[in-house]
């Protein structure tokens, strides 16, 4: 029997307005983003699609058709890149993000941070994640590191299986803690300890990790903040605040302020990272500062808006009830 003949042409139908255009479609990849010619929204494909053609279109891509339907294709590196952490909540978010640089961002972290992916695209177990979300509950109730007593009293566990359940998100690098105590010292996006960010969230301040936490924190917890950081060049200060439940800048002192977004990652980012992730008054400074780097440093440069992209796209999931959208 003669193989089927492949379709290249697909008409696909923006779900916001309507309009429809005929796109030549890629043989073998997936296509994760499509603007729409008409009214500019930005598709992505719906869950448990592999590319916008699959949701929107009038046929389905290449690699889809090849394998008679079966998920088998290509995978766009967007979708490599993501893991359902909890049922129907994807991490990162790309619905959080439609600038470019935001997207080259996210993307090159996973192909330049050798282990990362090992350690976070992987969904928990739901003991796990509850004791996940427990924690950076907490945090962000008590203002500070929540101990082991107070873990067990919200989720009614023993401190052996406190223990045991941090122990393991600390080697997926949601966290990390201090050998000799047992205690917290931080899980993303929080810090026991002082740092140049700091994030005023219910009327309390907490330290984030670095500039991309900070900017994460509003969106994870669905409500506005104001962060105070500082120019990792000249000190300069920087404040920034949110809007719209957390999930964009409303107003940044100075307006140029811009951030560093490090690609550095050895066994966590905390240590790694994280140190190097920061904010700067300007554009001049910032290059100043990577110029003077040794060795030198490889990342991005984000201004504000796609620093909150990124910050979003990896806190907002986190602690999304289950059966939340991407």
């Amino acid at each position: 029997m003669p193989e089927a003949r492949v379709i290249t042409a697909s008409t696909i139908t923006c779900p916001v307005c309507g309009a429809a255009k005929t796109e030549v479609m890629p043989m073998d990849a997936c296509q994760y983003f499509y603007d729409c010619t008409s009214c500019g929204t930005l598709l992505r494909p719906k869950p448990g699609d592999c590319c916008v053609f699959c949701s929107y279109g009038s046929v389905p891509c290449p690699p889809i058709q090849a394998s008679n339907g079966r998920l088998l294709c290509c995978q766009s590196e967007e979708g490599s890149a993501t893991t359902e952490i909890r049922h129907g909540v994807q991490r990162p978010a790309w619905s959080a993000v439609t600038q470019p640089a935001a997207r080259d961002a996210l993307l090159a972290r996973n192909r330049a941070r050798a282990g990362f992916s090992e350690k976070w695209n992987i969904a928990l177990a739901a003991s796990q994640d509850l004791a996940w979300r427990t924690v950076l509950e907490l945090f962000g109730t008590f203002g500070r590191v929540p101990n082991v007593t107070e873990i067990c009293r919200s989720v009614g566990w023993s401190p052996e299986q406190v223990h045991t359940h941090l122990a393991e998100l600390q080697v997926h690098d949601l966290l990390g803690i201090d050998r000799a105590t047992g205690a917290i010292v931080y899980a993303y996006p929080f810090t026991s300890q002082v740092t140049e960010h700091r994030v005023r969230l219910h009327g309390r301040t907490l330290y984030a990790l670095c500039a991309i936490d900070a900017l994460g924190v509003g969106g994870m917890f669905r409500t506005d903040v104001t962060i105070t950081s500082s120019c990792r060049l000249c000190a300069t200060p920087i404040e920034i605040a949110t809007t719209q439940a957390g999930r964009a800048v409303s107003c940044a002192r100075p307006t140029e302020a811009v951030v560093w977004y490090d690609l550095a990652y050895d066994q966590a980012a905390a240590t790694s990272c994280c140190a190097s992730i920061g904010f700067f008054c300007s554009d001049d400074h910032l290059q100043q500062w990577v110029a003077s780097r040794i060795p030198s440093r490889a990342g991005f440069r984000l201004t504000l808006d796609e620093a909150m992209e990124v910050g979003r796209s990896i806190f907002e999931p986190v602690l999304a009830a289950i059966g939340s959208t991407d």
